[in-house]
């Protein structure tokens, strides 16, 4: 919306309340993906459990992988947590590397930017528009950045136990350190002794 302004609909498939390596495959969403011009999502196999079966069912060959209407976060930026071997004994292990990667605002400032620079490629007729509204987002959002490091800076170099590895990128952002995790691996619950 912000990059889109008035010259995009915007239809978010998950919610905050959402696992989003878990999101159902829904009637509704894949009659929304078969209207769009744009799929947005995390990528890195965030979405594996999901997203193929609502682009087979979709069959809207806009938003196919390869094709301008197919974005992933992902493939924009450097992932951290890249497995040298996938082995699914370790839990759910992510082959590309963590997905997480809206937990650090550099990154999302990378990929707001390749966001912006595909919806031009897509609506060539309002390019500039998009071009300017990215710039305009762009510079607010590392006004904010700069401001929450500002306020995070007493936390460098702090341990915490996290839930899920899911951290990783605002750890790295912010300079923090996992002491610990409560899933004993990565996707399987922990149990009460754990």
């Amino acid at each position: 919306r912000e990059l889109g302004g008035d010259r995009v609909e915007v239809y978010a498939a998950t919610t905050a309340q959402q696992d989003p390596h878990r999101v159902q495959a829904r009637p509704s969403l894949i009659a929304q993906l078969r209207q769009a011009d744009l799929l947005a999502c995390t990528g890195a196999d965030l979405e594996a459990g999901w997203l193929p079966v609502l682009l087979r069912q979709a069959r809207n060959p806009a938003v196919q992988p390869g094709r301008p209407g197919h974005f992933l976060a992902a493939d924009q930026v450097t992932l951290l947590e890249v497995p040298a071997s996938v082995d699914r004994a370790e839990g759910d292990v992510h082959p590309q590397g963590n997905p997480h990667v809206q937990l650090d605002p550099r990154r999302i400032a990378v990929i707001a930017g390749a966001l912006g620079r595909r919806l031009g490629e897509i609506d060539l007729d309002d390019a500039p528009g998009y071009r300017a509204r990215t710039d305009a987002f762009l510079q607010r959002w590392e006004a904010a950045t700069r401001q929450w490091e500002r306020q995070a800076a007493p936390l460098r170099g702090s341990r915490y136990v996290v839930h899920h590895a899911e951290w990783v990128y605002l750890f790295d952002w912010l300079g923090l350190q996992t002491a610990g995790a409560l899933e004993p691996k990565p996707g399987l619950p922990p149990a009460a002794g754990h």
